[in-house]
């Protein structure tokens, strides 16, 4: 390879990462809004506490569902295309969520939006995964994740300072101006490309469920599928009703704000820390150590006091752990899919961890309904840390199927 076509092919990697880790960016803060804007949102338009569970996950419900479906249409029609589409129509739906003040309304656009936030996840994860060689996929995809966390914080920025419609102006708009520009500067995927054109490869593709379970791949898939229900389950309970359990223990709204920023702060220190050390040896006790310190800090956030500076150390804390673990799924999972059924397979270990993200939030609301308060909302995610982490330990030890 010339030192032309080596420097071109280095370009095209970064600016492929660089406009996916926008891309995230622009889910992150979306995903988090909606938990910022809950408690200024929910008596300005008369919604109740029992509420705000359903429209909390109206939104991962459409994302569930927009995973699999577009997914897997991208395994046919191509990444670019199909991402840039989820983008319009998540970014379209959330601005119009500032618009909508009836609750049927309002759960439809949020199911809306979620369609966009799912189809566009795998598609982006399968775009950076096919631009970087197998030995550094699982790391540099996972750092794109940081996005992620980076966004959600940015959103905690936002909440603090205007108002709760704000949150979904922004983002609404962003991802509407980085569409266009994907899809005149981002370049479809090779690999996708080149197994598209070879008819060998053509000829290999099966179906839906072949794609998750053929091929050896039924082991890797149930776990992947376990780690991130159980991971997804706790994140999400934390990402929608962090700032209202907050204030439940004395924290105000722009404290609890604030907190919510240090909460993705840590997010994001702490994946950059673990995409590493799991590129090195023991990786199995890396994921423990992890988990366990995830334990750690939900309990440091179920006993916390009223005052900001334990809330923000704790915040902190419980980001660095709670909200990095599921992120390395997302680079582990590209790397058990062939090429051309790289969209299911991620698509679907997508979906099946936002069915915890769905019920999460759910029985947050439920535990609050029957009285049990914030710490013991946060010491029910224990379990899950427990089963999370074993099934994560299992699949770090596990060889990738795809080069």
């Amino acid at each position: 390879m010339t030192r032309a076509a080596s420097e071109g092919g280095g370009r095209r990697v970064t600016l492929t990462l660089a406009l996916c880790f926008l891309a995230v960016m622009c889910e992150g803060f979306d995903i988090q809004g909606m938990g910022l804007a809950a408690p200024r949102m929910g008596p300005a338009l008369r919604i109740g506490r029992d509420q705000l569970g359903p429209l909390f996950s109206a939104s991962i419900v459409g994302l569930l569902i927009g995973a699999v479906v577009f997914g897997r249409i991208a395994d046919w029609y191509g990444r670019k295309r199909i991402l840039v589409g989820c983008l319009v129509v998540f970014g379209v739906f959330s601005a119009a969520t500032a618009q909508v003040a009836q609750y049927e309304a309002l759960l439809a656009v949020r199911l809306l939006t979620g369609l966009g936030l799912g189809g566009a996840l795998p598609n982006l994860l399968a775009l950076c995964a096919e631009a970087v060689t197998p030995e550094r996929r699982a790391k540099l995809v996972t750092r794109i994740t940081c996005g992620l966390p980076f966004g959600g914080g940015v959103a905690g920025i936002v909440a603090a300072s205007l108002d709760w419609r704000a949150l979904f102006y922004v983002g609404g708009f962003v991802p509407l101006i980085l569409a266009p520009a994907i899809w005149l500067a981002l370049p479809e995927s090779r690999d996708f490309l080149a197994a598209r054109q070879d008819s060998a490869a053509a000829s290999a593709r099966r179906g839906f469920l072949w794609a998750l379970f053929g091929g050896g791949r039924a082991p890797a898939t149930l776990l992947l599928w376990t780690a991130s229900f159980a991971s997804l389950l706790s994140l999400y309970v934390l990402l929608n009703w962090l700032p209202t359990l907050l204030g439940d223990k004395g924290l105000t709204k722009p404290a609890a704000s604030l907190v919510s920023l240090l909460f993705n702060l840590g997010a994001g220190v702490g994946i950059l820390i673990l995409a590493d050390l799991l590129e090195r040896r023991r990786r199995r006790w890396t994921v423990g150590l992890w988990y366990l310190g995830l334990a750690g800090s939900l309990v440091a956030l179920a006993l916390v006091g009223p005052g900001f500076a334990n809330a923000g150390v704790a915040g902190f804390a419980a980001g660095f752990f709670v909200s990095s673990v599921p992120l390395p799924l997302y680079g582990l999972a590209p790397g058990y899919d062939d090429v051309l059924i790289r969209g299911a397979g991620v698509g679907a270990s997508v979906a099946v961890g936002r069915l915890g993200a769905i019920f999460g939030p759910l029985l947050a609301a439920a535990l609050l309904a029957q009285g049990m308060g914030a710490t013991g909302v946060m010491l029910a995610l224990l379990p899950m840390a427990v089963i999370a982490g074993g099934a994560t330990m299992v699949l770090v030890g596990r060889p990738a199927l795809a080069e």
